[in-house]
Order: C-alpha cells, then structure tokens, then sequence
C-alpha cells in the first residue's frame, strides 16, 4: 500500500505518475536530508546543501505486455527530456515538488515478461529544497475579483486564495519565503508595498505583458505578449533591495491600485512537510 501519491513532471508539463495503472514507487529516500558543515578553528560556522542524489525504487506491473511496454517508454521519455535540454523536473509528493534531473536508470527482472520491470532511478538535484508554491492574486481599484483579475493569460497549475478585503499576504511558514511577484501592465515604474519594504522596478510593462521579480533566481524580467523575455534586472530599485524575502505571518500589502499583481510564495524546506 502506498501512503504518498508521487509523480514526476518535466519541464514541458508532461506527467507520470506512480501508484496507479501498475505502476509502483517502492520505500526511498525523499524524506532524507543532511546539511554540509563548513568548520572553521574546529567549529561551525556555516551550513549549505551539496548536489544530493535521491533514489527511487520502482515496480512497473501492468495488466498486458502491451501497457507494461507503453509505461516504460512513457517514463523514460518524459524524464529524458529534461536532461537533454538542462532543464529541471520536478518529482511532486503532496504539494511540494524538487527539482531535479534523472540521472541514472538501472533495471532487473525485465527478461520475464514484458509486463513486469522492477528499476531504481537515481534523482539528482543542485537545489535540495522542497518547495511549496501559493498564489495570491490581487486586482486593481475597482476590480470585480472573482473574474476581471482572476482570469489571466498566464495561468499557474496552484491553488488560488485571494484576500482583498484586507490586502494582507499570509505567508504560513515558519521562516521568511522567497517569492515570484509577477505584475500585469499596463503600468509604468510598478511597486508593491509588502511588510514595509517597497519592491520596485523602473520600467513600462504594456498591456498583456508581465514583470516578474524572481527572489529565489535572483532575476527581473519582462514577458511580452508574444513570449519574448527581456531582461530588466537592471531596471529594479537599488535603494530597497527587490529580492527581500517575505516574513513569516501576516504582512500589509499596499500599491498604488493601478495595476493586478500576484505574489507567489515559495515554501522552502528540507523535506516535504508531513500531513
């Protein structure tokens, strides 16, 4: 019996997903973690995260060859896509995800019969945190916020919550979040006022375009309404510093009402939190 529903996406939004259909994730090592120490005069004085590999123990045993065929080539394809192109996946329990590469496949039990393959993938990542992402929209003065706002063209596969009546975001860790602020033009010269400290970028987002200030990435850019990126780290304020990560608990949130945001938070833990 599997207690955890697992599934690995890649970064075209393919899925596979393990626990169904006769396909299995066996006990691994998901949940483990271990910090790197850094000593100096014989003690500590720092911590960081290496490059970590994780495996994954998994049953492939379909009803017919046919399927036991079709579930092996599916999982293989859709995680090779990531490696060929360097961009991560991510293996997804509950709602957190870990970004990562498949980096190693090794089987046995495949000369049987073609229904049945048992194999243990080798998950490897160069950002060990599990990561939990919640959206808040926020629509501008006058906004009807259960359409006009709501509705972009951009959409994120997340839960939405949104608490205009109070222009508050919650952010529910127990330690400051990074975070994705991604403002729709048009506008010029965009801010956002969030537990104090203003996050500013010195640019004109058109309508249908979009500002994204990235905390984690470290990185500002402009999607125009054909898909092209522009760079706009260079734009942002310098006098208050733009990647500021989110305090805990309830924050006042304020801007000029002129133009529809999002604030996405980005749990981060070395594990996946137990539920």
């Amino acid at each position: 019996m599997m207690l955890e529903q697992l599934k690995y996406k890649n970064h075209m939004n393919e899925v596979f997903e393990f626990g169904s259909e006769g396909i299995y994730i066996d006990s691994n090592d998901l949940h483990d973690f271990e910090w790197k120490i850094t000593k100096k005069n014989n003690k500590i004085s720092s911590f960081d995260y290496d490059v970590q590999k994780k495996k994954l123990p998994i049953v492939i045993m379909c009803d017919t060859e046919e399927q036991g065929t079709a579930a092996k080539n599916r999982l293989f394809e859709i995680a090779e896509k990531d490696v060929l192109a360097l961009k991560h996946g991510q293996i997804i329990v509950g709602d957190y995800y870990l970004k990562g590469f498949v980096t190693k496949s090794q089987k046995k039990d495949y000369l049987l019969t073609k229904k049945h393959l048992k194999l243990t993938l080798t998950l490897t990542t160069d950002f060990p945190y599990w990561t939990k992402e919640t959206v808040i929209p926020y629509g501008g003065v006058g906004a009807d916020n259960d359409s006009q706002w709501l509705d972009y063209e951009m959409n994120y596969p997340h839960d939405y919550f949104c608490d205009m009546a109070t222009k508050q975001v919650v952010n529910s860790g127990f330690v400051p979040s990074n975070f994705r602020l991604v403002i729709y033009g048009p506008c010029v010269n965009p801010a956002v006022s969030i537990a104090g400290h203003t996050y500013r970028v010195f640019c004109t987002v058109a309508e249908s375009e979009y500002l994204t200030i990235d905390s984690s990435a470290k990185k500002v850019f402009l999607t125009a309404n054909n898909g092209a990126v522009s760079n706009q780290f260079n734009a942002r304020d310098r006098d208050s510093y733009v990647f500021e990560k989110i305090p805990p608990g309830n924050n006042v949130v304020s801007w000029n009402g002129n133009f529809a945001f999002d604030v996405i938070l980005l749990e981060e833990r070395s594990e996946p939190k137990w539920i």
